[in-house]
């Protein structure tokens, strides 16, 4: 039984690989800024493929052309809808003696790269500057470590609504409070797969915030009642439940930029949620209780409204209610600075070309260290 799965698994990884060096036939370095992917550990994966998605277009996005070297056991999980989106961004490259069957770089087309990320403890010869990719959660971040920074839902990046963001944070604000997602009982109860920090789960947070705001909530369950909102200002608490209604997901990010603050209610295997990333990506204030999630941590009052179990949600409500113009304004462009300084392709990049930085992690929002930094803020 063993020996067929093995089979099977190489037959498959076999295809993958074909199937992705097809699709990247005649591609060629145009670019000066090149970056080499020696990956072996579908850990490098995250939720559904995302963080491997997220690295890639973040380098992408922040200038780099991006080449890979095939390893089977890495492209076990190629298949799959996020992961081969991003593989679809990234050349394949053989080095000399790998991957039998498949034309490997001779000496004379040996692209000298810029910078080598990898999962093994070895340089590679073919970068300039190799910088090794951590997944482990066990331990905290140690001094050189860069953590990269959480992200989108992949297909944000896919239909490039950063191309947007600027326009999205120009744009009117006729909503002061909005939330928009999944928030059932039976799903958003209690966060499941993680123990260091633990906010006030989604279902709560929701059911509180409408029973604050329950003489003025406007809830949207059609596309009717969606574009009557999107016309009117309402100084109160706007809320989609998908459960009830659902809008096209190429307008998402256009409803956060419609609003003055979003409600960043956890996710329900972990706290820290692709929408707050989203919000704060068009300017659009984030409240949430996992603001020591994020490196560096968000701020309260600066670029975030941050509060602590109920009651702090409840005071949170209050001064969203009544927060005058000046200090919205005012804490939009500190959110939107944060967005440029640390969340952004750009800055990314160059963080990771400092010279600072020795080792690369993709999933430092689950390490010990940002549960020490929860204690502080509390």
């Amino acid at each position: 039984m063993k020996q067929h799965r093995w089979l099977w698994r190489y037959t498959h990884c076999r295809r993958v690989l074909r199937d992705w060096v097809a699709d990247a036939e005649g591609r060629q370095f145009a670019g000066s800024r090149r970056c080499l992917l020696d990956l072996r550990r579908i850990a490098i994966d995250g939720e559904q493929g995302r963080r491997f998605h997220a690295l890639v277009t973040l380098l992408e996005r922040g200038g780099y052309e991006l080449a890979m070297v095939p390893r089977l056991q890495f492209l076990q999980t190629g298949h799959r809808t996020f992961k081969a989106s991003a593989l679809a961004k990234v050349k394949p490259y053989f080095p000399v003696g790998s991957a039998a069957g498949f034309p490997a770089e001779s000496d004379a087309d040996v692209v000298p790269f810029d910078l080598c990320l990898s999962d093994s403890a070895s340089a590679s010869p073919l970068a300039r500057r190799t910088i090794p990719v951590l997944t482990g959660i066990g331990n905290a971040l140690a001094a050189g470590d860069l953590a990269m920074p959480y992200s989108f839902f992949p297909t944000v990046w896919d239909q490039r609504e950063d191309d947007r963001f600027d326009r999205y944070r120009r744009g009117p604000r006729n909503w002061r409070l909005f939330f928009g997602g999944h928030c059932s009982l039976e799903s958003y109860s209690r966060i499941k797969k993680y123990r260091r920090l633990c906010p006030v789960d989604r279902y709560h947070v929701v059911r509180e915030v409408r029973r604050y705001f329950s003489q003025s909530t406007l809830t949207i369950a059609s596309d009717l009642q969606l574009e009557s909102a999107q016309r009117q200002r309402h100084e109160s608490f706007v809320m989609i439940d998908n459960a009830d209604y659902r809008t096209d997901p190429s307008r998402w990010l256009g409803l956060l930029a419609q609003s003055d603050f979003f409600l960043a209610a956890p996710g329900c295997d972990y706290p820290l949620s692709h929408n707050a990333i989203e919000a704060i990506a068009v300017g659009t204030i984030p409240v949430l209780e996992y603001d020591s999630l994020f490196t560096p941590p968000l701020r309260d009052g600066e670029n975030c409204i941050a509060y602590r179990g109920l009651d702090g949600l409840r005071h949170a409500a209050a001064r969203i209610e009544t927060m005058d113009q000046a200090d919205i304004r005012r804490l939009r462009t500190g959110v939107i600075d944060y967005y440029k300084t640390h969340l952004s392709p750009e800055s990314f990049c160059k963080n990771l070309e400092s010279e600072h930085t020795k080792r690369l992690h993709l999933f430092s929002y689950l390490t010990p260290a940002i549960h020490s930094a929860a204690k502080q803020a509390a």
